[in-house]
């Protein structure tokens, strides 16, 4: 973990006490909301876009991360939460006109406002086809799969989760089956943790767990990974491009479908 940084239970604090239900209220509350698709923060001369989802309807629109968003509608933007109830006045299925200052240059752009589609989906959209983030500052504690990129050549099935974590938890045995049956066909299956080490093994004896374990996962790699609720699973392909991404407790037979598929991929 780094220092003085927040821990993953405090970025998802209250949120991800139990994932699965979690995910689902959220996406239910998510329902009806337009969505633009940025990630806002402050800034002196106006609205920070930070960073622009894939896909979404900023992307589609023209805005770009370090944009500066002076505008919505006419109406001046100074804050984050102005913009953000700027869109929401708007509603989805909506054209707003976003003035931005990109790189010093004022652009109207016209961005056409979607019902936002849900945590899930949006992860999605942001990261599957995109080559796996490396690992920062993780630890191994368990197994040697403490490099994303050295894995070019296997599927890796890599579960972000937490040893407060119920559905976390409940989801290591699908995972130890996972591992066993796909193991030798070239599979890796780890669990990325900013728990300390002994705090993340007592659970690992507890559960068997059989797979690889990586503790003390920097909360920068929890970013590049848009990591916003527990369990998050992804699973990356022979080329080190993520082609699968959930949010929540998932079945054997959902995540063994993309494994089959990836794994009779060549390298």
């Amino acid at each position: 973990m780094l220092p003085n940084a927040p821990s993953r239970r405090a970025i998802l604090a209250g949120a991800a006490a139990l994932p699965l239900v979690m995910g689902l209220s959220r996406v239910s509350f998510a329902r009806g909301r337009a969505w633009m698709g940025v990630e806002l923060d402050k800034s002196d001369a106006g609205v920070l876009a930070k960073r622009i989802i894939r896909g979404s309807p900023a992307d589609k629109a023209g805005v770009k991360s370090g944009d500066l968003i002076l505008s919505v509608d006419g109406k001046a933007m100074t804050a984050p939460r102005e913009v953000v109830k700027a869109i929401q006045d708007a509603g989805p299925d909506t054209d707003v006109t976003v003035k931005v200052d990109h790189a010093g240059s004022k652009t109207d752009l016209k961005v056409k406002l979607v019902e936002h589609p849900g945590d899930e989906e949006v992860l999605r959209l942001d990261k599957v086809g995109t080559f796996a983030p490396a690992w920062k500052g993780v630890k191994a504690a368990k197994g040697d799969v403490a490099d994303i990129k050295k894995q070019k050549g296997n599927v890796v099935l890599v579960d972000f989760w937490a040893s407060w974590c119920s559905a976390c938890r409940a989801m290591a045995p699908v995972l130890n089956d996972l591992h066993e049956k796909f193991g030798a066909q070239g599979l890796k299956v780890v669990g990325l943790t900013d728990d300390e080490e002994p705090a993340a093994l007592k659970v690992v004896d507890k559960l068997g767990i059989k797979y690889a374990i990586n503790v003390e996962t920097s909360v920068d790699t929890l970013r590049d990974y848009s990591v916003v609720a527990l369990p998050t699973m992804f699973i990356v392909d022979k080329k080190g491009v993520i082609r699968h991404a959930t949010i929540g407790l998932q079945s054997a037979d959902s995540q063994a479908a993309v494994i089959k598929k990836l794994l009779a991929e060549p390298a």
